[in-house]
């Protein structure tokens, strides 16, 4: 016979498990309506090396191919996000899935209604892993909380406040809205199954199961980022607090299990060391650079991690990309370290004692270790992805904070008051996550949004100048070009592009000398032979242009561009000794093959060099097709020439 008790027990857990799945049910609803505007955004940055100049993507199969990428982009030695960056390409709409970068200013209308409709799938996928990575928070948050001292009956309550908080933080759209940082929302996610499947392992029921999972979900955590490498930590760290005379289903947690799971973790660590010592990241992780040693990159770090707590409490302004400068004042320095250790001291202090709130602390440190401590990252001193996860151990602070003065102040009233404010703060980030989204919108749009919240950022003024210049807008480019080289006169892309600037406003001897002063600091630079082939050529110097342009096909063998700018010159030079139609014609029909029989431009280098060599008949057909493709295209632009080589073949 079921006692009084025995029922009110189910009753209540079944009331605790409904109300979990409404708050999944609206942190789901919540963040969908908020990351809708960020379905617009554009590729920026290292989005692009990774997804639009990244041949790996192109192909599902083999699955070595599609989980590599070229040397020391964001995905390299990260093999489960570059198949989720293939499985993108492959299952994105025909038509689009080769629009990879955002088209120019003179480019037929429905290119930039193509290029976002190939994006729009790409933000869905980092979306759909944001929402799971934030159920499974509230997962963690909510069963942790059930160990603590906490009310059982707020404990839903309040790891929804902090889940759905998380979810809408606007320091999220770095991991979130810039695609290629699905690298940190990924490992995020894995990060919280392997916990979340290590936290139900203490429980009898499927135990096996759960602890498998949890080994699992790591593992692939291992093979999608370094900062994995802290999860094993994670999970034994909470057993310490938590999984220890904190409840009757632990105390008959069988030791051989526990180590089992502990055990099958740190097995994970050789899939991480594998990766890493085949993948290594030589150009910007490393002990290596003069300019950042060791010990300045810890200094500097401390004021970056004062920084992102600061942005964990009020989110503004934020910044695609930093520059960061070293810390060399005694007060950039002395201060934000003992901020810093002071924290780091408590949390210590607090794990000794076996402090549930240790946890936070131990969660925020840990996982930030391996980027801001010792090891330096040249090209992300300070990165907003990085609060990815750690923004969670702030968040659950501040709430429990507020719950615990609320308490006091209107105990009797606790839940209303509590709602409101917890509302009050949800609809504020998301509306300023809102907003964030909308100035990933355009390349142009987020680095001038960079250039003014960080002035002193040369590489910032470089890229808003790349963006003028495609928009035509020359003269304000050489202006921030000129910025750029004042800041920093040893980088060589803002010479190159300065070069490219005045090129286009005539000036292109001025131009040359500043694109061949680039490539002496970068002679590798296969961007600088292109930009340096397209200058000889607009002064009819035909023979140091194609020196360029094969120079930069030998880093580039399937760039199409190249192979046409290449195979033009070979078929149609007025040099004897430069012409060489027969390998035009190779050159233009790789391109041919690359781009499907689809491109225009392709197929009319291939006619011309078909009657170089005087293939005339075949050249006519080619020409035809190279035509019938410009139409469907509305390439007018290029339209009238076409015919009227189409008329000379015939």
């Amino acid at each position: 016979m079921q006692s009084r008790n025995d029922r009110a027990g189910k009753s209540l857990s079944g009331k605790h498990l409904k109300g979990a799945w409404i708050a999944a049910l609206l942190i789901l609803a919540a963040g969908t309506l908020t990351q809708r505007s960020g379905f617009a955004g554009a590729f920026v940055l290292d989005d692009g090396p990774a997804i639009s100049l990244n041949p790996n993507i192109k192909a599902l199969w083999p699955l070595s191919q599609a989980m590599s990428a070229p040397a020391e982009v964001t995905v390299a030695g990260r093999p489960i996000v570059s198949l989720t960056l293939a499985m993108n390409y492959a299952f994105a709409p025909a038509g689009v899935r080769d629009v990879l970068s955002a088209p120019g200013p003179t480019a037929p209308p429905g290119d930039l209604e193509r290029y976002r409709r190939n994006l729009w799938g790409y933000h869905a996928v980092n979306v759909g892993i944001h929402l799971l990575a934030a159920l499974l928070l509230f997962g963690v948050v909510r069963r942790t909380l059930a160990r603590s001292a906490i009310d059982a009956s707020r404990t839903t309550g309040l790891a929804f406040v902090i889940a759905l908080l998380w979810c809408l933080h606007p320091l999220q759209t770095g991991s979130v809205t810039y695609v290629v940082q699905r690298a940190e929302s990924l490992m995020g996610l894995f990060f919280l199954l392997t916990l979340y499947c290590a936290i139900r392992a203490h429980e009898p029921h499927r135990r096996a199961l759960w602890t498998a999972g949890s080994i699992g979900a790591c593992a692939l955590g291992m093979a999608t980022k370094e900062v994995m490498v802290t999860a094993p930590l994670l999970v034994v760290t909470w057993d310490w607090l938590f999984a220890r005379n904190r409840g009757a289903v632990s105390d008959d947690q069988p030791a051989l299990s526990r180590r089992v799971l502990y055990g099958g973790l740190a097995v994970t660590w050789i899939v991480l060391a594998a990766l890493m010592w085949m993948h290594p990241r030589s150009q910007s992780v490393g002990f290596t650079f003069d300019a950042w040693p060791w010990w300045r990159y810890l200094a500097t770090q401390a004021g970056v991690v004062v920084h992102y707590l600061r942005l964990s409490l009020w989110p503004a302004p934020l910044v695609l990309d930093y520059g960061w400068p070293p810390a060399t004042s005694v007060w950039s320095i002395i201060g934000p370290g003992l901020v810093v250790a002071s924290l780091a001291g408590l949390t210590v202090w607090l794990l000794i004692r076996r402090q549930p709130l240790a946890f936070a602390g131990a969660w925020f440190f840990i996982i930030l270790a391996p980027t801001s401590s010792v090891v330096p990252i040249v090209t992300e001193i300070a990165t907003e992805h990085r609060m990815y996860l750690p923004l969670a151990a702030v968040l659950v602070l501040v709430v429990l904070a507020a719950d615990a003065v609320i308490g006091r102040v209107a105990a009797r009233r606790r839940a209303m008051v509590g709602g409101v404010i917890a509302a009050a703060a949800a609809l504020t980030l998301a509306a300023m996550t809102d907003a964030r989204n909308r100035v990933y919108a355009t390349e142009e749009s987020i680095w001038r949004d960079t250039v003014i919240k960080r002035p002193d950022n040369p590489r910032a003024h470089d890229n808003y100048a790349v963006s003028l210049l495609q928009r035509g807008e020359y003269d304000l480019a050489a202006s921030h070009l000129r910025r750029a080289i004042a800041l920093d006169p040893d980088y060589p892309g803002s010479y190159g592009n300065l070069g490219v600037a005045l090129c286009r406003t005539g000036a292109c001897a001025e131009g040359i000398t500043l694109l061949e002063r680039a490539l002496q600091l970068d002679p590798s630079a296969a961007r600088l032979h292109r930009d340096l082939g397209e200058a000889y050529g607009s002064l009819g110097r035909e023979r140091d242009a194609l020196r360029h342009f094969l120079a930069a096909l030998e880093a580039s063998p399937d760039d199409v561009f190249l192979l046409n700018r290449a195979g033009w010159v070979l078929a149609t030079s007025a040099d004897a000794s430069t012409r060489d139609p027969l390998r035009a014609l190779a050159l233009a029909e790789r391109a041919v093959v690359l781009t499907r029989r689809s491109d225009e431009t392709s197929l009319d280098t291939m006619a011309v060099a078909l009657a170089g060599i005087g293939r005339r008949d075949e050249a006519a057909a080619v020409g035809a097709e190279a035509v019938a493709r410009a139409r469907e295209h509305g390439n007018r632009a290029l339209l009238p020439e076409l015919e009227e080589r189409l008329k000379t073949y015939r």
